[in-house]
């Protein structure tokens, strides 16, 4: 018999697995939500300092274009200097050199850190885990405590939810670069068309500024052009709100604002806050920033775009982006106004432009169907991942509901396997995956069945149509197939073969439940055969021990 004070310990322990446990299911189902990023952070910062009840849990995301990193998400008891949209250089404090390194950091007691950056007065000790996706560090998630030596037994849980959150951010990234594509790819043809059914340059220029004004909720845009003398320019149309709008048709100085420099230098320039540029002329005291970039035509300088807006986040780094490809439609258009003579030939271009940029949609349409099903699949196993059981469960609880019949679900949970993992090494842990995924597809044989992977080593079997009598010895025939595979587990508790222990449930959906009163209760019973020696299958109103073979 063990001394009491090693099984509180083991209990202890066992009660610290349980509630990591649920809350990565936790943080898991926040991450599988629609809300928003940044809300969807919020969630989770807030649950982990609850969890690790230190001071602050911070997430931070990268921009490795500027070298800095960037707060996106926080939580504390109290007041800090870090804030939304806090940043600083990569390699500077903790979080900066996590940032930069990729690697975690745990800091016991960061008086003895020599990169220490006090943020928060009083911390003691801080752990900072980066966000990892295909190699690339996504961002970090950083937790401070008032007390030293922390967090020493919440290293392998922070670094489980990072893995999850670096998924969150480089989907994030996947949908906005997608949604970028689609909008440039919009605006290319609108510019195209808005220019080819003017009459006249003077039109097309106006049109263009107009145009741009709108689409990037500017304070005004001027087109300058370079006609006859090289050295000179020339303002051809203005849209919006600037004292400027009066010198249409008239000269620009090359020496003048920072058009002039522009112009002298043939180079885009982006002033983010114009007081603070001293070559800035006061045209519209409500303009925050400008951009100004040059208009080509086959690499030849012929004018300038002035863009100036009042809020800096209409010239964004991504907006400046699509304005230089705006850019060159608009030296095309100005070509095709000016060059009556070869109006065929531009037509003619401008259509497989068109032909091209249907192509495109054409494509992109066909990227994000592929991009739908490789959602639904679980990288590792092939089989569903989380968001594909969620929902073919709310498919399937709505049928239930309607028909009156009964939803079952197992939760099977691959026993001890941060032990296999740590005794056989990851690779080793991805096989056992693997085959214990191929096990389950192959042991259900309806297909309506629904296998999934739930997260980590957790597995969900969701069974339509199916009473707590149907889904029992399915449950049964699963263990077994799993048991047959016979893979060694020296480190397991249960037995001397990877093995599983399963929760089963079943309902009828009636008026006032939703699909969680399922999942709670296939939960509640995982928990139980855990807690009751692992390899079991436990219901609502039986158990079952599996004796080893």
């Amino acid at each position: 018999m063990l001394p009491p004070e090693t099984s509180e310990s083991a209990r202890s322990g066992r009660e610290r697995e349980a509630c990591q446990l649920a809350l990565i299911h936790r943080i898991a189902r926040i991450a599988a939500e629609n809300a928003a990023l940044g809300e969807r952070l919020r969630q989770i910062v807030r649950l982990l300092r609850e969890h690790l009840g230190c001071a602050l849990v911070a997430c931070a995301s990268i921009d490795r274009g500027s070298g800095r990193f960037r707060c996106e998400a926080l939580a504390a008891e109290m007041p800090s200097d870090i804030h939304l949209g806090y940043g600083r250089e990569l390699g500077s404090g903790v979080v900066g050199e996590v940032a930069a390194s990729g690697q975690t950091l745990y800091v016991a007691d960061v008086a003895r850190h020599p990169n220490y950056v006090e943020t928060l007065p009083g911390t003691r000790s801080e752990l900072c885990v980066a966000m990892r996706h295909h190699g690339e560090v996504m961002g970090v998630i950083n937790a401070e405590a008032l007390q030293p030596d922390a967090f020493g037994t919440e290293i392998d849980l922070l670094e489980t939810i990072a893995e999850q959150l670096a998924g969150m951010f480089a989907t994030e990234r996947l949908n906005g670069e997608q949604r970028q594509r689609l909008r440039l790819l919009g605006m290319l043809s609108e510019l195209s068309r808005t220019a080819i059914e003017a009459d006249g340059l003077d039109e097309v220029l106006l049109r263009i500024a107009q145009f741009l004004r709108e689409r990037f909720a500017l304070e005004s845009v001027g087109v300058l052009l370079v006609e006859g003398d090289p050295t000179r320019l020339r303002f051809k149309a203005h849209a919006g709100n600037s004292v400027f709008h009066g010198r249409s048709g008239g000269d620009w100085p090359e020496s003048l604002g920072i058009i002039g420099r522009a112009f002298r230098s043939g180079q885009a320039q982006y002033v983010a806050d114009v007081v603070e540029d001293h070559d800035y002329v006061l045209g519209n005291p409500a303009v925050a920033a400008e951009y100004v970039l040059p208009i080509r035509l086959r690499g030849e300088f012929i004018g300038l775009l002035n863009l100036e807006a009042a809020d800096p986040r209409s010239l964004s780094d991504d907006n400046r982006q699509m304005l230089d490809a705006l850019a060159e439609q608009v030296a095309g258009a100005v070509h095709l106004a000016a060059t009556n003579a070869r109006l065929r030939e531009i037509n003619r271009l401008v259509e497989e432009k068109s032909a091209a940029l249907g192509q495109a949609n054409r494509h992109l349409r066909e990227a994000n169907r592929k991009l739908e099903q490789l959602s639904h699949r679980d990288g590792l196993t092939g089989i569903g991942n989380r968001r594909r059981f969620d929902e073919a469960l709310a498919l399937e609880w709505g049928r239930a509901q309607r028909h009156g019949y009964s939803l079952a679900l197992l939760l099977l949970d691959i026993d001890d396997f941060k032990s296999y993992n740590d005794g056989y090494g990851h690779l080793a842990g991805d096989d056992a995956l693997r085959q214990v995924a191929r096990v389950l597809n192959e042991a259900l044989g309806r297909a309506e069945d629904c296998v999934a992977r739930y997260g980590g080593e957790e597995f969900a079997v969701l069974l339509p149509q199916s009473t707590l009598a149907d889904a029992e010895p399915v449950a049964v025939h699963v263990a077994q197939a799993i048991a047959r595979l016979a893979l060694p587990h020296a480190y397991s508790r249960a037995a001397p073969y990877l093995t599983v222990s399963i929760g089963v449930a079943a309902l009828v959906p009636e008026a006032g439940l939703d699909a969680l009163a399922l999942v709670t209760r296939a939960d509640g019973a995982l928990y139980r055969a855990k807690t009751l020696g692992r390899n079991r299958i436990e219901t609502a109103t039986t158990s079952l021990a599996l004796a080893a073979t």
